[in-house]
């Protein structure tokens, strides 16, 4: 049957264009009409407290969370606590203001302020050196003598430690170790990756020393410490930071969304509880929020730490950043939570399996609010409406004032830079291979060019400090290192001077790898069937058909790896999958030399000379790869070892 084009219909129905017309503006009309009030509803400014948990519940609609965790807080009043939806799925528990959620990483706040009133005490500085504190904790520091590590860097992340390993996040033993023994846990990555007080890079590690020191001078362990001194006399009655809190049955489950449903998670405790094993509800949190807001002060108007403290956490000390004037840095636990909208909000943010959190005040304009879902979720939408709804009555912020590049400061560090401080060594290798960003003048403003993707445009705030466009204060600053080297530093991110002239050498060479791999294994499965018919000589066998061994070990290793960072819990424990990382990554670069010495030695035997330098530039490529990856550490994974 022939197809029926337009001109087919025309000519069988002359009224057709009319008819289509009239169709279509009909559609229209109705969509108009259906369309219209959702648009105003959506555009329509939330002003009321209902209107604002009718937006969040859509949210938890679209976004699978079960259950909220909320509350606001406005100069000296609470405009809601409690919650919304459930805590608990299965038998239908609603979430109320004394639900316990877990809040993760919003710890730091905590350990970080215990930290400050043992400085007011006299107990210790900020400045003090880790090892004259604790002797018995081994620190791999290369720069020791000139840079040791300071209590500082272990609050602002500024200690060049590597994130947690994955064998090192949750305990899935019957007990837990503390004081030194669980410090030694971390010992691999307790090592100093570059100059301490230099580069920020996110290291829960460093959090668990810290609380370590607070256990230290204060003679109690952390979670004692915290709650006899900061949880009960802000009046927090259902905070805790008990390392197992799955047996409280004030505690939300944790859910993740699969299939249609939520399926519940296993609550399991972490190893590194000063970084993250607090559990709150909404009436602690309310009293957290005012506690920023009261300049650290408690409800009955004690003064539990002076302001001076309080800007002490707000301020950044001893990134690079910092010294060369940019003032946006992260501070002691303590951090800008956003760079849109009226005004800018301070606090911390926090993730752990089954939980998302927020807390965030802004001192200026005295609100603030607090937020958790059980839903495994990023809380960045609710977050969003939050704030505007917070800052509805606040006025409209004056546009930032338009500064005139300096051009001739600028021009010493146009050129390419690479990124200098992942936060955790293993997943630095994916921006090693794709390779660097180009700075470059563009009129009056800078573009920041990645390999892959848009540029990025920042606009000057003074001769080397400089803002996107959508923010108020300057968030990225050109300066140098103590080695004199280039750096271009974010809020969040530290790139150093990669090489102007070879800057495409990685990303092509990766590049022709990918390649190679391609198509040297679909030419393996070829010489495969060649070598079962005899069709091939025995000592080519080998080095025809490694790449394609070598592949395979390479692929299987990565899905390994993929399925493991789904199911953290299982990597601290002898498995299929740890054993497979561990042996895989080193198997592949045996059958990478394997396969090259082999093709060396029968070079002269190849018919044809093609293959043979086929086959070299594979082995070549894929050896670079795996030099890569040994530098990143894939290379000596013992994730079953805790």
């Amino acid at each position: 049957m022939k197809p029926i084009y337009s001109s087919h219909l025309i000519f069988l129905y002359p009224n057709f264009p009319l008819l289509i017309v009239k169709k279509s503006l009909l559609l229209l009309t109705l969509l108009i009409v259906l369309v219209l009030p959702t648009i105003h509803a959506q555009h329509q400014p939330v002003t009321t407290v209902p209107q604002l948990t009718d937006s969040i519940q859509r949210i938890m609609a679209k976004e699978h969370m079960p259950g909220v965790l909320l509350t606001l807080v406005a100069h000296d009043s609470v405009l809601f606590e409690g919650g919304l939806g459930l805590a608990d799925v299965e038998n239908k528990q609603p979430v109320t203001a004394h639900t316990l959620f877990r809040v993760g990483s919003v710890t730091k706040m905590f350990v970080a302020v215990g930290l400050l009133q043992l400085v007011e005490q006299g107990k210790l500085h900020l400045n003090d050196e880790v090892h004259k504190l604790a002797p018995e904790i081994t620190i791999d520091n290369p720069w020791e003598a000139t840079n040791p590590v300071r209590v500082v860097h272990l609050l602002e992340h500024t200690a060049g430690f590597d994130d947690m390993h994955l064998n090192h996040v949750y305990n899935t033993t019957a007990t837990d170790p503390r004081g030194a023994a669980v410090v030694q846990v971390f010992r691999r990555e307790l090592r100093c990756r570059w100059r301490p007080g230099e580069r920020m890079s996110y290291s829960n590690p460093g959090y668990l020393l810290a609380g370590y020191l607070l256990e230290k001078l204060s003679s109690q362990p952390y979670e004692q410490y915290l709650a006899q001194h900061l949880l009960r006399p802000l009046g927090m009655p259902d905070a805790t930071a008990d390392l197992r809190p799955a047996t409280n049955p004030k505690l939300a489950r944790g859910y993740a969304y699969d299939n249609g449903r939520y399926r519940r998670l296993t609550l399991l405790p972490i190893y590194a509880g000063p970084a993250g094993s607090m559990s709150a509800s909404a009436a602690d949190l309310t009293r957290w929020v005012q506690f920023f807001l009261h300049d650290f002060r408690t409800p009955d108007g004690t003064q539990l730490l002076q302001p001076a403290s309080l800007r002490e956490m707000e301020t950044a000390h001893s990134p690079l950043e910092a010294r060369a004037g940019l003032l946006s840095g992260y501070g002691l636990a303590n951090q800008v939570m956003n760079w849109k909208g009226k005004a800018s909000f301070r606090g911390h943010g926090g993730g752990i399996d089954g939980f998302r959190s927020t807390v965030a005040y802004n001192r200026e304009l005295g609100v603030g609010y607090a937020l958790s879902n059980n839903g495994d979720q990023g809380t960045s939408s609710i977050d969003k409406v939050v704030r505007e709804f917070l800052l509805r009555q606040a006025p409209t912020p004056t546009p930032a004032p338009v500064v005139a590049l300096d051009a001739a400061a600028v021009a010493p560090y146009l050129g390419h830079y690479e990124d200098a401080a992942p936060r955790n060594q293993l997943f630095g290798l994916s921006d090693y291979l794709l390779g660097d960003q180009h700075l470059t003048q563009h009129g009056q403003f800078l573009l920041l060019q990645p390999l892959v993707g848009k540029p990025d445009t920042l606009l000057p705030t003074g001769p080397l400090t400089f803002r996107h466009p959508a923010q108020r204060q300057a968030t990225i600053v050109l300066t140098h290192d103590q080695d004199n080297r280039r750096a271009l530093i974010t809020a969040g991110g530290y790139s150093l001077e990669a090489s102007n002239t070879w800057w495409w050498l990685r990303p092509a060479i990766f590049g022709l790898s990918l390649l190679l791999i391609v198509t040297a294994s679909v030419a393996g499965l070829i010489w495969l069937i060649f070598a079962l018919r005899r069709q091939t000589p025995r000592a080519q066998v080998l080095p025809r058909l490694l790449p394609l061994l070598a592949t395979a070990v390479l692929v299987v290793t990565v899905v390994a790896f993929v399925g493991l960072a789904d199911q953290v819990w299982d990597s601290g424990h002898f498995n299929f999958k740890t054993v497979l990382l561990g042996v895989g990554p080193a198997l592949f670069g045996l059958l990478i030399l394997a396969g090259l010495v082999l093709t060396v030695r029968h070079f002269r035997g190849f018919r044809s000379r093609v293959v043979a330098w086929y086959l070299l530039l594979t082995y070549g490529a894929l050896g670079w790869l795996s030099v890569a990856l040994a530098t990143y550490g894939w290379m000596s994974l013992q994730f079953w070892s805790v």
